[in-house]
Order: structure tokens, then sequence, then C-alpha cells
């Protein structure tokens, strides 16, 4: 689907359902290509609670892009050094926005004094986040519903390190 228009903006009280149903076409849909569907079904099982969903959404900075009056992504800073969620929806995928929303989470970050942003990004995700300059630290894995998945702890520092003269 080719985008138009995008408008960014923080998450509203109605966004919850909407995201919960984008997170899960995104790791049943996107993520297909890295993780099996044993793997893919359980970490979509993380927003099967709708409340706990909303509260995880609540915490932090949840930002929502709006593509042409649909919800095409949505990221989370929580806590202001550390990207908790980048998801995009299936028909908006390839087209930047995640980049974008790492872009934006770096700026609100570095307008806090941050000196660096990490995130622990799926095999999916790793591209992504390297575009937007995220360097891999270490592979680890993860059980999500009794089901191991691979990740990948990243980070891409803010500042310039202090070379002494």
């Amino acid at each position: 689907m080719a985008i138009n228009h995008i408008e960014w903006r923080t998450l509203r009280a109605g966004d919850p359902p909407v995201l919960a149903e984008l997170f899960r076409d995104a790791v049943m849909q996107l993520a297909a290509s890295h993780y099996d569907e044993a793997g893919r079904a359980a970490w979509a099982a993380s927003v099967d609670d709708l409340d706990a969903f909303s509260s995880r959404l609540a915490q932090g900075l949840t930002l929502v892009a709006v593509a042409d009056d649909t919800i095409a992504a949505f990221g989370q800073l929580h806590p202001a050094d550390h990207v908790q969620m980048l998801y995009t929806a299936p028909a908006f995928a390839g087209q930047g926005i995640a980049w974008t929303l790492l872009a934006r989470f770096e700026a609100v970050a570095r307008a806090a004094g941050t000196p660096l942003l990490t995130a622990h990004a799926s095999a999916s995700a790793k591209r992504s986040f390297e575009r937007a300059g995220f360097h891999v630290l270490a592979e680890e894995d993860v059980e999500r519903n009794g089901v191991s998945l691979k990740r990948f702890r990243m980070q891409k520092p803010l500042v310039a390190a202090h070379i002494p003269q």
C-alpha cells in the first residue's frame, strides 16, 4: 500500500485493540521468514490479555503512525533510553516507517540528554535497527509461552566519545 501522508501522534484511549491486532499481524506475517509457526504464535499471544497490553502501551512514550486514516505502525520508548516495541502493519512494511519511528525516538532521547539507545530486536526487526545506526551487542534467546525465540541486544550511542587532547 503506497503512503500518501503519515500523521504521527501519541497513544490514544481507543488504540490498544487496534495496536494488538497490528502486533499480531506483524508477528504472524512479517516474522515468518525468521521464526517458525510455534514461535510466532507464542510471541503473538503476548497481546491476548488486552488489559495487560494496554498497560504496557501506557508506559513511556508510545508513538503511532497513521497513514491515510489507517494505523500503519507503532513503537514505544520505555524507559527513556530503550526502544521497547516497534511494529509495522504488513500492508505498510518496507516503506521506512519503522526507521522513521526510530529516528523520532532518537530525537526524543537526544533532547533528554540520553547517552545511548538500547533495544532487544527480533530477527525480523534487526535490519531496521541496523539501518538506523544500532549495532548488535549480543545474540540471545528469550522464552515466550514455553518457546525459545532468538533476538538481538542492540544499542546506538547518541553522544560522541570524549577523546582526550
